[in-house]
């Protein structure tokens, strides 16, 4: 039997199985909460400048930051190894589990200002990363097959390939609102701005769905049904059917992001994977209305370090143009903090302990970025 028939085959029986878990337990939306209060339905009059989000290093801090640094060298260890113990704050750190609980229970981000990149090597920027996030989320997930810890996002300036088919993350153009596959939190490290554009927006989840509850109540159900086909190329997971819209643990999650699931213009879907229903495909467009309506855009700065909610709220960015002189480069790390974790659905769990918790694909220290040429489909379906 022909490798493409027996895959296509996987896929139908994936879908039929999916379909017969759905008739078992339907969703019950009319019992979800009509208006969810809280710090995370928030909207960009919340904020009254980027001061109400950013939390500025002090100098004592700064030098507390440095001692960690050179005490964690002094220990020889890998950057593998970087722990709250190994690389200690004792003033700081309580600070920094206070901004933890704010990610999970108050407005869903932080931003963390007062490190300059120009002033630490390669190595020390990536260990500054890691110690300072390792008091938001201490467990760090896998970001590819390959088994990627860290993600370089940047114009690949070396490939040939044009910009619509390149992955988002590796090329200069805007991206719509998503979220990044299964991570708890979205942790990013600026370590240079774009000479134009390439501000980084995030909209709350919760503000959308109080927002559909009220305009468009009659689509929440197709949101929260199963059915969803997620298409996937990779080892890291497989084409799956699931809700984009979840109540659970007395939280409402949104998960999605458009290429998994509408295909990419010049790469056609996995075979037997449905197509969205019309219904589908207002739904999904009115979550990107509505996102847009919503949104705050962060003017980040070189050194700022950026933690999101990935499961509370959506993120997008703009467009972007480099210069010589001025390149948008981040490095990005999916962390998870296991004392404040939100309880997840089997659909989302599933995907969550594959890339925190799963060590078949081993761990890759990737310090340095590498030009990329060439692109995996399975990298173009991704965050």
């Amino acid at each position: 039997m022909a490798p493409g028939i027996l895959f296509d085959d996987l896929v139908s029986h994936s879908f039929r199985q999916y379909n017969h878990e759905l008739s078992k337990s339907p969703i019950r939306v009319q019992e979800w909460p009509r208006f969810l209060a809280s710090g995370l339905a928030w909207d960009p009059a919340t904020f009254s400048n980027e001061q109400s989000y950013t939390y500025n290093i002090t100098a004592t801090h700064k030098l507390e930051i440095e001692n960690a640094l050179g005490y964690f060298k002094s220990l020889g260890l890998d950057g593998s190894d970087v722990r709250q113990g190994s690389f200690p704050l004792p003033t700081l750190g309580g600070t920094l589990l206070r901004l933890a609980v704010e990610i999970h229970r108050g407005k869903g981000f932080i931003n963390i200002r007062g490190l300059n990149p120009a002033d630490y090597s390669l190595e020390d920027n990536i260990l500054l990363f890691l110690g300072l996030s390792s008091y938001i989320g201490e467990t760090r997930a896998r970001q590819d097959e390959d088994g990627n810890m860290l993600m370089h996002i940047c114009d690949a300036k070396k490939s040939r390939e044009p910009q619509q088919n390149r992955p988002t993350r590796f090329s200069s153009r805007a991206s719509t609102f998503h979220t990044d596959t299964f991570c708890d939190i979205l942790a990013l490290q600026t370590r240079s701005n774009a000479a134009r554009g390439g501000k980084h927006i995030i909209s709350s989840s919760w503000t959308i769905y109080n927002k559909i509850a009220v305009e468009r109540p009659d689509l929440l159900e197709s949101l929260a049904t199963p059915n969803w086909p997620f298409d996937s190329r990779g080892e890291l997971f497989e084409c799956n059917s699931r809700s984009l819209l979840h109540y659970h643990g007395g939280n409402i999650i949104l998960n999605l992001a458009r290429e998994p699931l509408l295909g990419l213009k010049h790469f056609p879907r996995t075979e037997n994977l449905p197509e969205l229903s019309p219904k589908q495909r207002e739904a999904l467009d009115l979550i990107e209305t509505l996102a847009q309506e919503g949104q705050l855009t962060l003017a980040t700065e070189p050194g700022d370090l950026t933690f999101i909610n990935n499961h509370a709220l959506l993120h997008s960015r703009e467009a972007f143009e480099d210069s010589p002189e001025a390149t948008r480069y981040l490095v990005r790390m999916w962390l998870k903090n296991k004392s404040l974790a939100w309880k997840l659905p089997r659909s989302l769990q599933m995907g969550n302990s594959r890339i925190y918790d799963d060590n078949e694909l081993g761990n890759r220290w990737n310090v340095v970025a590498v030009p990329k040429l060439r692109f995996k489909l399975s990298e173009r379906l991704s965050s």
